[in-house]
C-alpha cells in the first residue's frame, strides 16, 4: 500500500534541496510563480493585448526556467562527482545562469518556430546531460546504470505522489464549493496543478537523487518489479510492433510500393522501446540464467537493420519532393544515429551503455545553433525549392509555390524570403510586428504580403481563411441611458441567470444562431451567420468605414441590437463586437467570437 510522505519528512527533504542545489530551487520558484500569474492573466479582456505580451514573456520564463534547472543540476552533479571546490562550482553555477539569461534574451519562442525547436532540442539533451554527467570517465557502467535507475523509479514516484495529491487537493477544493457555496472557479484548480507539478514534483524528485556516486558502481540490487515489468509487457509489446512492421515490410517488397508515413512512427516508436528495455535489464545479462537476454539484445539490433531501412525510405519518400523541413531533418537524424548504435552494439565487444544518452546529446546539441542545425538546413532546402519552382508553370509547381511561401514566412519569418526580391523585408517584417494587433493576425499580414511581392495568387489552390472583425460603433462606450440593469455575455460558454423570477438562459450550443430564451415562452433568436455575411457583403461593396486594425469594420449599432419585452421588463442584446473568418464563399466552421451586453430596464 503506498504511503504519503509526512509533513516532517517533506519539510526535511525540501531543506536538503535548498541547500544541495540552491540554484535549481531558485528555478523551481520562479517556474512555479510564472505559471500562476499567467493563469491569472486574462486574455479577452481590455489589456487583452497587454496580457498576451506578458503571457508571452511568462511562458519564455517557464522554458527557461526548465533549461536552467537542467543544465545547473548536471552541472552540479558533475561538480560533485569531481569534488571540486566551492568556488569553482559556484563559477560553473554562475556561468549557467549568465547562459540562460542570454537564451532568454536571445530567444523569442512564442513568435519564432525556429526558436521553439532550438528550446525543446535544448531541453532534451540537458535531460540526456543530467542522466551521464557524473560518470564520463571510462568506466562505471555498473554506478551510471543503477543511478539512472533511481532517477527513473524517483521520477515515476513523484508523479504518482503528485497525481494523488491533486486528486485529494482537487476533491477537497470541490467539496467546499458544494458544502459551502463557495465560488471556486476553474482558475484555483489550475493554480493548484500549477504549484504541484511545477513546484512539488520536482523539488520531490531532487530529494532523492544519490549523493554517493562510488556506493553506486558497487550495487548489485536489481528490482524484482523492474524485471517483470519490462519482461512481461516492454518486450512483449516490442514483440508485436515488430511483427507488425516486419509484415508491412514484406508487403511492401511484393507489392513493390513505397512506405506510408506513419510508418517512421513505429519504427521511432519500437526502436526507442527496444533501447529502453535493453537498458533497464542491462545488469542481467551476466547473471546465470538470464541468458535469453544476451539472444534478444542481438536480436534486436539485427532486426532493426531492415526497419532501419525501411525509416530511410519512408523519410526518402518526404525528402525527395518536397525537400527537407525541420521535423524531417530530426527523423534523419534519429535513423542515422540508429544505424551507428546499430553497428556499435552488434559488431563492438565493449557494450558501453554510456554511448547512448551521450551520442544522443550530442547530435541533440548540433542541431540547435550553427549552418548544420535543423533551422539553418531546413530553411536552406526550402528557399533552394523555392528557387526552382518560383518562375514554373508546371500544375505541380503552381500548387507547391504557395505552401513552401507560407512554411517559409510561418517558420523563418518574412525575411527569410530576401533573396528573391530588392524590397527590404526585414524592415517591413518589423513595422508588420510593431502593430498592436494580435498574433495570429501579423501572421497573416505577412504570408499576404509574401504573396503580393512574389505575385504568387494561391486563392483557387489553398482559398485563405479570412477574418472580419466587425465593431458596433458605439463599441468603445456603449450607450446604457435608460436601462437600469447589465449583464455582460461571454463568448465562449452557455448562461443561465435568474432576473426577477424571469430565467435567462443564452445558449450558444449552435455557433450559426444565438439563442437567448427570456422565461419559459419567450426568445430572443439571433441570426449571428446573415448578420456577419451581410456585413462581408456590405465590406465587398465598400460601405463600412474601416478602423486601423486588420480587417476590422464599423456597423452601425442598431444593426446589432435586439430587444424583447417581457412582464414589463425589456431586455436589448446589444453586440460590441462580432469576428469570424470566411473560406471563399463560405464560412469557416460557422465560428464567432462575440463580445455583448444584455441591458434591461424596466416599463
Amino acid at each position: 500500500m503506498m504511503k504519503l510522505p509526512s509533513i516532517q519528512h517533506l519539510y526535511k527533504d525540501l531543506l536538503t534541496v535548498v541547500k544541495r542545489f540552491p540554484l535549481q530551487f531558485v528555478f523551481i520558484i520562479v517556474a512555479t510563480v510564472c505559471w500562476t500569474y499567467y493563469i491569472h492573466l486574462d486574455r479577452y479582456g481590455a489589456d487583452s493585448l497587454l496580457n498576451a505580451a506578458l503571457q508571452k514573456i511568462l511562458i519564455k520564463a517557464i522554458l527557461i526556467s526548465n533549461l536552467g534547472l537542467t543544465l545547473t543540476l548536471a552541472l552540479d552533479l558533475l561538480a560533485e562527482k569531481k569534488a571540486y571546490k566551492p568556488g569553482k562550482k559556484w563559477l560553473i553555477r554562475i556561468f549557467a545562469v549568465l547562459s540562460c539569461l542570454l537564451l532568454f534574451f536571445l530567444l523569442d519562442p512564442a513568435d519564432n518556430f525556429a526558436d521553439q525547436l532550438r528550446i525543446a532540442l535544448m531541453a532534451f539533451a540537458f535531460h540526456l546531460f543530467v542522466a551521464f554527467s557524473p560518470f564520463m570517465d571510462k568506466g562505471q557502467i555498473n554506478g551510471f546504470w543503477q543511478f539512472n535507475k533511481v532517477l527513473f523509479l524517483r521520477f515515476l514516484t513523484a508523479a504518482l505522489y503528485s497525481i494523488v495529491l491533486y486528486g485529494g487537493l482537487a476533491i477537497a477544493l470541490v467539496a467546499i464549493d458544494g458544502l459551502f457555496n463557495v465560488a471556486i472557479y476553474w482558475k484555483t484548480y489550475m493554480i493548484v496543478f500549477a504549484i504541484i507539478v511545477a513546484g512539488f514534483s520536482p523539488v520531490f524528485f531532487l530529494a532523492g537523487i544519490p549523493t554517493n556516486f562510488e556506493q553506486l558502481e558497487k550495487e548489485a540490487a536489481y528490482p524484482k518489479g523492474l524485471k517483470i515489468f519490462t519482461q512481461f509487457v516492454l518486450i512483449p509489446l516490442m514483440t508485436i510492433y515488430l511483427a507488425i512492421l516486419l509484415f508491412y515490410e514484406i508487403k511492401i517488397m511484393v507489392s513493390w510500393s513505397l512506405p506510408k508515413g506513419l510508418v517512421s512512427s513505429l519504427i521511432i516508436g519500437y526502436a526507442v522501446f527496444g533501447i529502453l528495455s535493453l537498458l533497464l535489464i542491462y545488469p542481467m545479462k551476466e547473471q546465470e540464467g538470464n541468458s535469453w537476454i544476451k539472444l534478444f539484445s542481438r536480436f534486436f539490433y539485427s532486426m532493426l537493420i531492415p526497419l532501419i531501412i525501411l525509416l530511410l525510405l519512408a523519410v526518402w519518400k518526404r525528402v525527395e519532393p518536397y525537400g527537407i523541413t525541420e521535423s524531417r531533418y530530426i527523423l534523419i537524424l534519429i535513423a542515422l544515429w540508429l544505424t551507428c548504435i546499430t553497428v556499435y552494439f552488434l559488431f563492438s565487444k565493449r557494450q558501453n551503455i554510456k554511448l547512448i544518452p551521450i551520442s544522443l546529446a550530442i547530435l541533440t546539441m548540433l542541431a540547435v545553433y550553427g549552418p548544420q542545425s535543423a533551422s539553418a538546413v531546413s530553411k536552406y532546402a526550402q528557399i533552394t525549392r523555392l528557387k526552382k519552382i518560383l518562375y514554373s508553370q508546371k500544375a505541380e509547381d503552381l500548387k507547391e509555390k504557395p505552401s513552401v511561401v507560407k512554411y517559409l514566412v510561418s517558420k523563418h519569418g518574412l525575411s527569410a524570403l530576401q533573396p528573391f526580391t530588392s524590397k527590404n523585408l526585414t524592415h517591413i517584417e518589423n513595422v508588420i510586428d510593431s502593430r498592436d494587433d494580435y498574433q495570429y493576425v501579423k501572421d497573416k499580414i505577412k504570408v499576404d504580403t509574401a504573396f503580393s511581392t512574389l505575385k504568387i495568387n494561391d486563392k483557387d489552390i489553398y482559398p485563405a481563411d479570412t477574418q472580419y472583425t466587425f465593431l458596433s460603433t458605439d463599441h468603445d462606450f456603449p450607450a446604457i441611458s435608460g436601462f437600469d440593469y447589465l449583464l455582460d455575455i461571454n463568448s465562449y460558454e452557455n448562461t443561465e441567470k435568474v432576473f426577477n423570477g424571469i430565467q435567462i438562459k443564452i445558449d450558444r450550443t449552435n455557433d450559426k444562431n444565438l439563442i437567448i430564451n427570456l422565461g419559459d415562452t419567450a426568445k430572443l433568436a439571433i441570426n449571428l451567420t446573415k448578420i456577419f455575411e451581410e456585413s462581408v457583403e456590405l465590406v465587398k461593396a465598400k460601405k463600412l468605414k474601416s478602423t486601423k486594425n486588420y480587417n476590422e469594420f464599423l456597423l452601425p449599432a442598431n444593426k446589432l441590437t435586439f430587444s424583447k419585452i417581457v412582464k414589463n421588463y425589456q431586455f436589448t442584446y446589444t453586440i460590441g463586437q462580432i469576428r469570424g473568418y470566411k473560406t471563399g464563399s463560405s464560412l469557416q466552421k460557422n465560428w464567432f467570437d462575440i463580445e455583448a451586453h444584455l441591458l434591461i430596464k424596466k416599463l
